[in-house]
């Protein structure tokens, strides 16, 4: 550890569940930096010692359960969730963002949360005329950003309009939606993981020189690079994602229908919500649905498929897509997802507008008119991905809050 870094006041994270692997709370105990991990379960160290295969999804190898504060408010209503079969995430998060700023008061720490346990603390440390650090690593695209870009699918694809207006962003209560998209204006700076994010949040009021950009990592170990091309026919188009328009699916098999081939296959790779009006709208498409696959499963899929297509309208960042570079797949994807982060045009796939099938479709085309030249891509886009690991991650969120807490922030809004 550095005089720097020790000189520095340590800081308390927030969430529920093993969001992003533990990532960002290991990065800032790694760094001597992390006050506690305030979450609704852990699994203790022994356990993991013993049975690491059981503690995987609630433990983190290098983060202790010294370093992790439990709230009992969000473990009792996320118990009580599970025994009546319903959802209370919103008090589920409330909770932990309350037990949050409890311990950074306490400890006299800052607050650098995931949205969703951003609001409440940081109202409470604002009321509190705090001088503590309010980050926030915004995971989604602002919501009224999302709103707005989906809004306009409902006019244009009717058949995908229910599973649109299921999507989280119009579902929320008006307090819970006000709540979401407030708790950036209300940090004294963001991180996100994407361009596209970035962008979201400064057209919607929060400035740009609060907003730092830390690209995620991807486990190459568990998705390793193919070695060998797949076999010419038929053509397997790959897309891993919730089946939903939000994702762009229903732009992917336009796509695919406009090439009017009987020799492409797409591979849907899914699990969660399923909208089976949009993939009854496209029954003359060859699809090949495989739902909730394990991962080994997924990378044999992977390196079977010729091309991987995430055209989404919104994303945080679309780890798959890292997932599938990883696995030596080139990349078709739009710019509303990390593939301006991640890939450079031209070497590791291309980019494409969103509400684009004829883009897709032409894309689409040059990989089959020449599978040699898009197999080398693929195995451009594995060394690529190789270069965002986990550890170069928590290096960058590591550097970000060491470079913001070098100065007291102002407090006021």
């Amino acid at each position: 550890m550095t005089t720097k870094q020790a000189a520095t006041t340590r800081c308390v994270t927030a969430h529920a569940g093993a969001r992003d692997y533990y990532q960002l709370s290991l990065a800032l105990y790694e760094a001597g930096l992390l006050e506690r991990l305030v979450t609704e379960a852990y699994a203790p160290d022994w356990l993991y010692a013993v049975a690491p295969r059981q503690a995987q999804k609630r433990y983190c190898q290098g983060l202790p359960t010294s370093a992790v504060k439990l709230s009992r408010g969000a473990l009792y209503r996320t118990v009580r969730s599970r025994l009546l079969n319903s959802s209370d995430t919103f008090a589920i998060d409330h909770c932990l963002s309350r037990t949050a700023y409890e311990v950074a008061r306490r400890t006299d720490s800052n607050l650098f949360l995931y949205s969703y346990y951003g609001h409440e603390a940081f109202w409470r440390a604002i009321a509190d005329r705090s001088q503590r650090h309010r980050i926030l690593f915004q995971l989604h695209p602002h919501p009224m950003a999302i709103r707005h870009l989906l809004a306009g699918e409902i006019e244009r694809l009717p058949f995908a309009a229910q599973s649109i207006r299921d999507e989280e962003e119009f579902q929320l209560p008006p307090d819970q939606l006000h709540a979401l998209a407030e708790e950036p204006l209300l940090a004294t700076l963001c991180v996100t993981a994407s361009q596209f994010t970035r962008t979201s949040l400064i057209e919607n009021g929060v400035a740009a020189d609060r907003i730092r950009v830390v690209p995620y990592g991807v486990d190459t170990r568990a998705f390793p690079a193919r070695t060998t091309s797949p076999k010419a026919r038929p053509f397997r188009v790959v897309f891993v994602g919730r089946m939903n328009q939000r994702k762009g699916l229903a732009d992917l098999l336009q796509a695919v229908r406009l090439l009017n081939s009987r020799h492409i296959e797409v591979v849907i790779c899914g699990r969660g919500y399923v909208d089976y009006t949009l993939l009854a709208e496209y029954r003359d498409v060859a699809i090949n649905v495989q739902y909730a696959i394990s991962t080994t499963r997924l990378v044999q899929e992977l390196h079977q498929s010729h091309v991987f297509v995430l055209p989404s309208l919104a994303e945080g960042f679309g780890h798959v897509i890292l997932e599938a570079m990883a696995a030596g797949l080139p990349v078709i994807t739009t710019a509303n997802t990390c593939g301006p982060d991640v890939l450079t045009e031209g070497e590791h796939g291309y980019l494409v507008p969103i509400r684009s099938p004829e883009a897709i479709a032409a894309q689409l085309e040059e990989a089959i008119r020449n599978p040699n030249d898009w197999f080398a891509m693929g195995q451009l886009a594995a060394q690529q991905a190789r270069s965002f690991t986990w550890e170069r991650f928590r290096r960058g969120v590591t550097e970000v809050y060491l470079h913001a807490t070098a100065s007291q922030p102002n407090p006021a809004l």
